[in-house]
């Protein structure tokens, strides 16, 4: 009725008259009540461009929108610009309304919120007051409003440990809204969820349970069983049943609720922009509690738990890469329109973000907000066009498991308050195990990566006291009986886990896992059941890039580069990577004479190595060898890291962080010629972000090296694993990526990669084969030419995701 009353007034009076934005503000409130918050949002934005531009900025109906918007973006976890609408709202229902209204008691119940959020307590308590009191005197204690205030204040109260004030106001609630709403309204819900909270923190178990269950029915009976109220009551009535140690109870009710959560965000990521996914799967469906009951029930057959997990697991990255994969296929040209300006805006963005604050203009924070806000619009716009919803179809485990050669593991990881892992096989039931509070495990890790590179591998004396040894004990211990002696183990890695190359993790007889098992990794487990048809290996165009003059875009004398050249930046600029002229040599006498290889090489080097001639000459090429610079949160960001030092622009920096936290990949990349001269506002800045990388077609691609440092790091999200540059590429269409997780020796990198190509093309073995092999020739050559040091900081670094054969 609501579609329909709307299209009759666009017709009648015009889409931005506003009597349509009213009924557009209405639409979005019924959308938001329905959990359908990525649309709402669509209508809320809408309704606020209207009133704005027709009523005026500070006209009482756009205070009343802006409210609107703000409880949406506070639902999402965006509360900082959610306290912004707050305060817009409040401003305007300030100079408009009396002092004592309703208005202005609901922008104060809002930012009481936010300020709750914040931890800022004494402002979140006057504001939960002041609101709660004008409703009184305004509305009276019995009107549904009144009870949602008093309800959020007693919230408050809770977790400030004033139980006994808490229940009274949260009883006071419950019987105002049953007695202005009735018992089955989903209002009442909050309060019965709260005040069962509170009794359970009491004790009173059985009371506590029986508003659980009630409020569970009222809420699938009138919402649904995947509107995400359902999910929070299901969690707590979870809780309650563990704390009295039902956990087999406990456990039933955690798989309902991923199972309605999965549900629901197949219903909203699709036409979501990947950083509202990445959002929205933070704070909605982390499983880690289901797999604390799970390892409570030592007899359960887990195969239920992880066919949910493995459809939670990667689900953004799934569907940034369908996102690209169908953009590609019926192409039509508005759908090529958006993508460009979607390229267009990652990039401006990625340059602004890398700005130095001296060359900032006055509005520069706003024009990144500006440019945020169009990207993330035209991408949902863009999924919407291309129907994501289409590919939510995920593998189930059995698929997984026939993706399993049979002298292969997987080992499945989450990262949370404590860490798992599941071990998976190609037949029988998964196995879930425990590795512990994550805190020490990374604390752990840390130690045992730094002195690791420091002794170089030599032997040592297993004892507590050793990094390397306590981070065994730790990490792969636990592990190993499942793991047993598998050859192929696939790696799915998930938070500080993903900076780990595993094949670098020794045993006391100074032996490494590498020696013992070839490892890749997969950013999905669903992946393994992907099959790629075979082809020819020594056909398709090959692109290798290296030589990179980083000081000049036309004929100059590139500087010497030191002695002991690694691929990271060294001082003010980058330096040159004499070792990479080795690499495009080696590719070319493959490529050309030992192969005699029919398909085109196409070799950009020197000057002619730009941003621009790169990102052209990518999409359609079979293979892609990258040898340059790499960069992740590096020291070349200036208005990231040396503003924030200076406190020079404070709302400048908030918003660069802002842009950099909804877009994760302007934090990594690529650098290419000409990036150390002066900046030439005519030509691209020399630096390929992660961001701009993901929306280039790479659907043509079989292979991908990145023979560059900190090219697998970025920035961690649950269940995604790192936003990185390997991510970007596999994300962008590329089925298999080798890239580093930290600063590579330059001529050892031209030798692996000799070693990788010459197994891979010359003696026809399959990707993982190939780098396993060159690594085991590295270490072993090491070994003898260092009096037995095995130097894994010289091969540890280069891991393989994606496509191992």
């Amino acid at each position: 009725t609501n579609a329909r009353a709307l299209e009759i007034l666009e017709e009648s009076l015009g889409v931005d008259h506003p009597t349509v934005a009213a009924i557009v503000n209405n639409r979005a409130k019924l959308l938001d009540a329905l959990g359908q918050f990525e649309e709402a949002r669509t209508h809320y934005e809408r309704a606020l461009a209207i009133t704005e531009k027709r009523l005026g900025l500070e006209h009482p109906e756009v205070a009343q929108v802006l409210f609107n918007l703000a409880q949406l973006l506070e639902t999402q976890g965006e509360w900082d610009e959610a306290g912004l609408l707050y305060q817009r709202s409040l401003a305007i229902r300030e100079k408009v309304f009396d002092s004592e209204s309703a208005e202005i008691a609901e922008s104060y119940s809002g930012l009481g919120g936010i300020f709750d959020r914040r931890g800022e307590v004494d402002l979140a308590q006057d504001c939960y007051q002041r609101g709660l009191a004008i409703y009184e005197n305004t509305l009276g204690w019995n009107h549904p409003v009144t009870a949602a205030a008093a309800n959020n204040y007693a919230g408050f109260l809770r977790r400030e440990g004033f139980l006994d004030e808490a229940k009274k106001l949260y009883q006071r609630s419950q019987q105002a809204l049953e007695d202005a709403l009735g018992p089955t309204h989903p209002d009442l819900a909050t309060s019965l969820i709260n005040l069962a909270a509170i009794l359970n923190e009491q004790e009173a178990y059985d009371e506590s349970r029986r508003l659980y269950e009630r409020c569970l029915r009222i809420l699938e009976d009138t919402l649904g069983p995947a509107h995400p109220m359902v999910a929070t009551c299901l969690n707590n009535l979870a809780f309650a049943f563990s704390d009295q140690g039902d956990f087999q109870s406990a456990f039933a009710l955690r798989i309902r609720r991923l199972q309605g959560v999965l549900a629901y965000l197949d219903q909203q990521l699709p036409s979501m922009s990947e950083p509202a996914r990445l959002r929205l799967l933070q704070i909605s469906g982390n499983p880690e509690n289901l797999l604390d009951c799970a390892l409570k029930l030592p007899d359960l057959d887990l195969t239920e738990a992880y066919s949910n997990f493995q459809q939670w697991k990667g689900k953004a990255t799934r569907l940034q890469s369908a996102n690209v994969r169908l953009s590609q296929l019926g192409v039509t040209p508005e759908i090529v329109e958006r993508k460009e300006q979607i390229q267009l805006l990652a990039k401006e963005l990625s340059g602004l973000v890398l700005l130095p604050l001296s060359e900032q203009k006055e509005n520069h924070s706003t024009h990144i907000d500006q440019l945020r806000r169009q990207r993330i619009r035209l991408e949902r716009e863009l999924n919407r066009q291309i129907g994501l919803d289409i590919v939510l179809n995920t593998p189930d485990l059995a698929e997984v498991q026939a993706g399993l050669p049979a002298d292969s593991v997987l080992v499945d990881f989450l990262v949370g308050i404590d860490a798992y892992a599941w071990v998976v096989k190609s037949s029988g039931s998964p196995e879930l195990i425990s590795l512990g509070d994550c805190d020490e495990l990374h604390q752990a890790q840390v130690a045992f990566l730094r002195t690791h590179a420091v002794r170089g591998g030599r032997p040592f004396d297993a004892s507590e006291s050793d990094p390397a040894a306590a981070y065994l004990a730790l990490l792969w211990q636990p592990l190993r009986e499942a793991v047993g002696n598998s050859k192929t183990v696939f790696i799915c890695p998930d938070g500080f886990l993903c900076e780990l190359p595993f094949g670098i993790l020794q045993e006391s007889d100074g032996s490494f896992l590498l020696e013992k098992h070839r490892f890749s990794y997969l950013s999905d487990p669903t992946s393994l059941a992907l099959k790629s048809p075979p082809s020819a290996i020594h056909e398709g165009p090959l692109l290798a890039v290296g030589g990179v003059n980083y000081f000049r875009r036309d004929d100059v004398v590139v500087k010497e580069a030191s002695p002991i050249s690694t691929r990271s930046r060294v001082g003010d600029s980058w330096s040159s990577l004499p070792a990479t002229r080795d690499e495009m040599q080696s590719l070319r006498d493959l490529h050309d004479y030992i192969l005699e290889w029919q398909s085109p090489m196409t070799s950009v080097e020197g000057k002619a190595a730009t941003e621009e001639r790169i990102r052209a000459e990518l999409p359609g090429k079979r293979y892609v060898h990258i040898a340059t610079h790499g960069y992740f949160e590096p020291d070349h960001l200036p208005s990231l890291l040396l503003d924030a030092v200076e406190k020079q622009a404070d709302a400048q920096f908030d918003e660069q962080i802002q842009a950099v936290g909804l877009l994760p990949g302007l934090l990594s990349g690529l650098v290419f010629a000409g990036v150390n001269g002066e900046p030439d506002p005519t030509r691209d800045d020399g630096y390929l972000s992660a961001e701009e990388i993901q929306h280039l077609d790479l659907s043509a691609c079989d292979l991908v090296v990145l023979s560059a440092c900190e090219t697998a790091l970025g920035s961690a999200r649950a269940g995604e694993g790192l936003m990185s540059l390997r991510r970007a590429f596999s994300v962008a269409g590329a089925a298999t990526v080798v890239s580093s997780l930290w600063k590579v020796d330059d001529k050892a990198t031209a030798q692996l990669m000799k070693d990788f190509y010459t197994h891979l093309w010359e003696k026809e073995m399959s990707r993982g084969v190939a780098l396993h092999e060159a690594k085991l020739r590295m270490l072993r050559r090491n070994r003898i030419e260092h009096g037995g040091d095995a130097m894994p900081n010289t091969w540890g670094a280069f891991v393989l995701s994606g496509n191992p054969n």
